[in-house]
């Protein structure tokens, strides 16, 4: 069971919640990082999503189940999830927003409950899968807990669904642009790979990724397997 709490700090944990679950590729990213790959197989791991606001430590906080090959979650606090609110491009949530959420959630039921679990999902589902939504959501609890200037307190939903919409898209986009040797290795458990293989690497080209393409792929951090 992985901790995550809606604090400042929230990229940072993302950050390491996804060194934990995904694999390492040595395929370069424009900013010099590295991508992530998704594991083959039909694991899951589990988090635990507590509220910043918790001073005491004994909010019940919220269980999501989340399946290793896709970062999909297949549960959230033992109730099945499958798709996201179409209502959630309306949603303008605020660290106290999401904070009230994850209490709320035990207690809700019909549409509320469909549009609080898209909001939960959301903000940690997407996190994982690009670097640039976790940084988007840290800084709005950033701003609307310490006032962090030139970010506004809400989260700007409507634009980050558009990259996530592009998740799957982008990451084949990212695939398609290697070399078939990097092709073939990506792929691969890290623990299949020779001595020889770990120790390449290579930059991925973004242009050979179509233009309307590319903003979208600097902003995954985690490649979905390739179809």
């Amino acid at each position: 069971m992985h901790l995550l709490r809606i604090n400042a700090d929230w990229a940072r944990q993302i950050a390491t919640l996804r060194d934990a679950t995904t694999e390492e590729t040595h395929l370069i990213r424009f900013d010099n990082g590295f991508y992530r790959i998704c594991r083959p197989g039909h694991g899951q791991f589990q988090v635990l999503l507590k509220p910043g606001d918790d001073k005491t430590g004994n909010a019940p906080g919220v269980r999501l189940t989340l399946q290793e090959k896709d970062l999909y979650v297949a549960d959230i606090d033992g109730r099945r999830f499958e798709r996201y609110a179409s209502t959630l491009d309306q949603m303008q949530p605020t660290a106290s927003g999401l904070d009230a959420a994850v209490r709320r959630l035990p207690q809700a039921n019909g549409e509320e409950l469909f549009r609080l679990q898209s909001l939960i999902v959301f903000c940690i589902a997407e996190s994982l899968r690009s670097d640039q939504i976790a940084t988007a959501v840290g800084q709005m609890i950033l701003s609307s807990t310490a006032g962090l200037l030139g970010v506004g307190p809400t989260l700007p939903t409507p634009r980050l669904l558009e990259q996530a919409r592009c998740w799957g898209q982008a990451s084949n986009a990212v695939h398609a642009a290697l070399s078939p040797e990097a092709r073939a290795i990506v792929v691969k458990r890290r623990t299949e790979l020779t001595p020889q293989q770990r120790q390449f690497s290579e930059r991925v080209d973004m242009g050979r990724i179509e233009a309307a393409l590319q903003e979208r792929a600097r902003a995954v951090k985690v490649l979905k397997r390739p179809d």
